[in-house]
């Protein structure tokens, strides 16, 4: 194929072997929001993934330049770099005997340049002129030098021999196929190939395989080509699994080919969903192809036809009867099968047999043939897909614990499957666990490490999750452990101290301290006290709410009531809607720690003058806390002010232009307030107090009377002596 040819094949293939790519947030994906589906459902694979371990790669692991990868990464080498590399400034040289109009003429411009260069350009040269035959001699020449002469020019003449060949009035497919096996020849024995000519001439012979009908040698050098991690090889083979499985004829001959039948389950277990595509291919598009499932039909059918006696791929073939709904010919695959799909498969069938201890024993044997990386960073891009399939293995184990009520052994899994799906490891740390045993957990399993801000590996993520759940609890001293992040460490300190003041000294430094504690609630509150998920959001920095309701606007400066987050009917743990109950957010609604921030402003002004400039300014901040959100307790505070507080000059735009409260003014007024009431009390008690001195004198002067007279009425009754 030319080279021109070669290259929009390969642009148009990859374009379309690539995923679309969606506008949007990149969320992360999730099990616990359809824990049926993840548990019973196969997730399809990875096709660049299978194509690439298909074979071993070759060895020696030649170089790889894809020419049409410059559309997604860095423009490859060229040649003309290349040869300025080998020949410096000779290559002046080369580029003047390019501009002959003959070989002979090219080589007479060159003879100052190594005898490789020139009898290679000078080939080149009749190659543009279409004169294939006096290329042919001039490549032969290169390659006839000793071996240390044609070390750099050898594999190019090589290949260029095989294009040769191919080109002539009389194709010689058979030579050209066997030239192409020297360039790999010759790059294996020493030979330079910083352009990758080696790797290219697997699918080059791949090619001329496939136009002959042989299909399996064809696979065999594509299947090469993908296990050096060629982009042109993974593609190739994909376009080939799709024209076989079209049709019925050539499906049937390719289920005789071991590694044929490997390509076309990995396919299936991968692209499924693409079957009912238009195939790229002129001879599959002559035929109007079967639908989808009639096409995994008639292919199971032609596996179960070849035999199961031994069944090469059989564990990505078992996959394909699952997802096809083909239960019982899984099992049966499943017999001949062994590794980590195996497992994976028999897990889900066991679930689906309702064996659940059989299912938690496939999963662990699943989870040692996947292990995880526990470096692996939270990526919502394109992970490896390697851990990406042992992410979801971890996960799904996570669900089965947690339907199991092993919580602790849940977030255990989904806490390893967290660099994909951490809202659900989030979500079992946050709502599920109780405080003591989410700080059991991470004191156990997830040390502190130094970061550099914003921390976004999972252990900062989890650390920082507990250390908001215990400032929520008010165990302050230990929440501060948890915060890794100095500068966030230090506010969360701030909080602490403020919240401290609030229950001590005066009424004034109490309230100066609710106020502190106020403002940082409101402005450092979502990283302070605000909940991972529900409702604050507070992975996405508070951005996006994914349990908004439709008709959860503001309707008449009213929100409607928030709903908590529900545990499905099924694959839940025993008391896991209670768990929820209990650690669901006080007040439950949309960054709840904003209301707690009006709540400990209230709680300042309590404590203030009612008349004082600080209890205005208190009031004012409070309102402005939910102004926006939530216009009717805003109303509500502003109501209060107008009744209790005093006239300031900002009011007119009360909650947007507030001054800062003057705490020692208003310790001041309190002071004046105390001594004025007392003075007004002695007032007003003065009379009172003065009646009751009267009152009192008379009557102990009355009883002083009295006891007199009852003493002389005794004396005069008593006879007297002598």
């Amino acid at each position: 194929m030319a080279m021109r040819e070669s290259l929009l094949l390969c642009v148009l293939s990859a374009s379309l072997a690539l995923p679309a790519l969606a506008c949007g947030p990149d969320f992360p994906s999730t099990l616990l929001a359809d824990r049926g589906a993840a548990l019973l459902e196969l997730p399809e694979g990875s096709f660049d993934a299978e194509a690439s371990r298909l074979v071993p790669p070759p060895q020696p692991a030649f170089t790889v330049v894809d020419r049409g990868a410059w559309l997604w990464g860095p423009e490859p080498v060229t040649q003309v770099a290349v040869e300025r590399g080998w020949l410096g400034d000779a290559y002046e040289r080369v580029r003047l005997m390019r501009d002959q109009s003959s070989a002979a003429a090219a080589a007479a411009r060159g003879e100052e340049l190594p005898e490789e260069a020139r009898q290679y350009t000078a080939g080149a040269v009749a190659f543009a002129g279409s004169d294939y035959a006096e290329a042919r001699r001039r490549f032969e020449r290169v390659l006839a030098l000793p071996a240390p002469q044609q070390n750099r020019y050898g594999p190019l003449a090589q290949y260029s021999l095989a294009r040769s060949l191919l080109l002539q009035e009389m194709p010689d497919v058979a030579a050209a196929a066997a030239a192409f096996q020297g360039v790999r020849e010759r790059v294996a024995a020493g030979a330079q190939d910083p352009l990758g000519l080696a790797a290219s001439s697997f699918g080059e012979e791949a090619r001329l395989r496939l136009d002959a009908g042989d299909d399996a040698a064809a696979v065999a050098l594509y299947a090469q080509q993908a296990a050096l991690g060629s982009v042109y090889g993974r593609t190739s083979l994909l376009h080939m699994a799709r024209a076989i499985l079209a049709e019925p004829a050539r499906l049937h001959r390719a289920v005789d080919d071991a590694l044929t039948l490997r390509l076309l389950a990995a396919f299936l277990y991968s692209r499924a969903d693409e079957l009912d595509a238009p195939v790229d291919d002129d001879a599959a598009r002559t035929a109007a192809p079967p639908p989808a499932s009639r096409r995994i039909t008639d292919f199971l059918a032609a596996v179960e036809q070849r035999g199961l006696a031994t069944l090469p791929g059989a564990d990505r073939l078992a996959a394909v009867a699952y997802r096809s709904g083909d239960y019982a010919l899984a099992k049966r695959l499943l017999t001949k099968a062994d590794g980590g799909l195996a497992d994976w498969l028999r897990a889900k069938l066991a679930l689906r047999d309702g064996d659940l201890d059989a299912a938690a024993r496939a999963y662990a044997a699943a989870s040692r043939a996947f292990p995880l990386d526990p470096k692996a960073a939270i990526d919502f891009g394109q992970p490896d897909p390697g851990q990406e399939t042992a992410c979801r293995v971890a996960g799904e184990r996570g669900v089965l614990a947690l339907s199991r009520s092993d919580y602790v052994a849940a977030l255990e899994q989904l806490y390893a499957a967290s660099s994909l799906y951490w809202p659900d490891a989030a979500y079992v740390a946050e709502r599920v666990l109780s405080v003591d045993e989410l700080k059991a957990f991470v004191d156990a399993k997830v040390p502190a490490t130094p970061i550099t801000p914003p921390a976004t590996g999972p252990a900062s993520l989890l650390r920082a999750l507990l250390a908001r759940r215990l400032l929520r609890a008010e165990r302050y001293d230990e929440a501060l452990r948890y915060f890794d992040d100095p500068a966030l460490a230090q506010k969360a300190a701030a909080y602490v101290a403020a919240r401290r003041a609030a229950t001590q000294g005066d009424r004034i430094a109490r309230a100066e301290g609710w106020y502190r504690a106020a403002v940082l609630a409101r402005e450092e509150g979502i990283d302070l006290i605000g909940y991972e998920l529900d409702p604050d959001y507070q992975y996405y920095g508070g951005n996006f709410d994914l349990n908004w309701q439709d008709g959860e606007d503001v309707v008449d400066g009213r929100l409607p009531p928030r709903r908590d987050l529900v545990v499905p009917p099924q694959w839940r743990g025993a008391d896991e809607a209670e768990r929820l109950s209990a650690s669901v957010a006080q007040p439950l609604r949309r960054f709840h720690y904003r209301y707690v921030a009006v709540d400990f402003a209230q709680k300042a002004a309590d404590l203030l003058p009612p008349r004082s400039q600080a209890f205005a300014a208190v009031l004012c901040a409070a309102t402005g806390f939910v102004l926006n959100e939530d216009p009717t307790l805003g109303a509500t505070i502003w109501r209060r002010y107008v009744k209790q507080g005093p006239y300031v000059p900002w009011a007119a735009d009360f909650g947007r232009q507030c001054e800062t409260p003057d705490f020692p003014r208003a310790a001041a007024r309190l002071r004046a307030e105390r001594i004025a009431a007392a003075k007004h009390l002695a007032r007003c008690a003065a009379p009172v107090v003065g009646g009751a001195l009267l009152l009192a004198g008379l009557l102990l002067l009355w009883q002083w009377r009295r006891r007199m007279a009852r003493r002389a009425a005794a004396a005069a009754a008593s006879p007297g002596r002598g």
